[in-house]
């Protein structure tokens, strides 16, 4: 895990998994380093992944306007693989990324076999939609 010095369990994403659920998390996903300036999520595209950002920090941008910013412990492109929709916002690194990669599948199986974690994201999607500003 390339949190660093922070902990998955002091992220509220992961506040209420078990250890076993955590480990379960990181050996779906791949770590992947990408750029500054490389986009992950583009908008109105098909919903293939979603990423767990360990380190570094992203722009949201809708329509070319930042609406958020992400950094660690937060996830990108659970909207759209939760709903099977197409992408609502273009997210693109900031700064160099190291990041979690689930592709759909592999996030679908983890909100299906892992009910804290659907909780989760679930509630993540809530607060965004509650909230386009993403503070």
């Amino acid at each position: 895990m390339a949190l660093g010095k922070t902990s998955p369990r002091d992220l509220p994403l992961f506040a209420d998994l078990s250890g076993r659920e955590i480990k379960d998390i990181f050996r779906a996903g791949e770590e992947v380093s990408v750029p500054a300036g490389w986009s992950l999520i583009l908008e109105q595209t098909p919903p293939d992944a979603a990423y767990l950002i360990l380190s570094g920090t992203a722009a949201v941008r809708v329509k070319g306007e930042e609406i958020a910013e992400l950094g660690p412990g937060e996830i990108a492109g659970e909207v759209a693989v939760r709903q099977n929709r197409l992408r609502t916002a273009t997210v693109t690194a900031k700064s160099r990324l190291q990041l979690l990669h689930f592709t759909r599948e592999k996030f679908d199986d983890l909100t299906n076999r892992l009910p804290a974690f659907r909780k989760a994201i679930d509630k993540t999607i809530a607060e965004r939609r509650g909230d386009k500003s993403g503070s």
